[in-house]
């Protein structure tokens, strides 16, 4: 498991059509800037499915400072591989949120 700290710039949920029938699936994008390498680097995570969203939703928040763990998922298809970062947990970073609505600097 990963480990990375960034503000929430977006986030966006988008239905998957079951071309089986049965029900539609369900997955968040969380897009976030992290800048703690000193470098202003963007990343997109994914969670998937409704009640993993439901779990996490409170905690994405525009402009929030978030500690996010993930995995990275990669699968193989028609020999290209395309990566996931999958988020397993995501919190509001506290300190940061609070110095923040203080004015204070970091």
């Amino acid at each position: 498991m990963y480990k990375i700290r960034g503000k929430v710039i977006d986030f966006k949920t988008q239905i998957i059509e079951n071309k089986k029938g049965g029900e539609d699936y369900q997955k968040m994008l969380v897009t976030i800037e992290e800048s703690d390498s000193g470098f202003s680097n963007k990343h997109q995570f994914e969670i998937f499915g409704i009640e993993a969203i439901e779990l996490h939703q409170n905690n994405i928040k525009i402009d929030k400072y978030v500690n996010i763990d993930f995995y990275i998922k990669s699968n193989e298809w028609k020999d290209k591989f395309f990566t996931t970062l999958n988020i397993k947990d995501i919190r509001i970073d506290s300190e940061t949120s609070e110095l923040v609505s203080q004015n204070l600097p970091f």
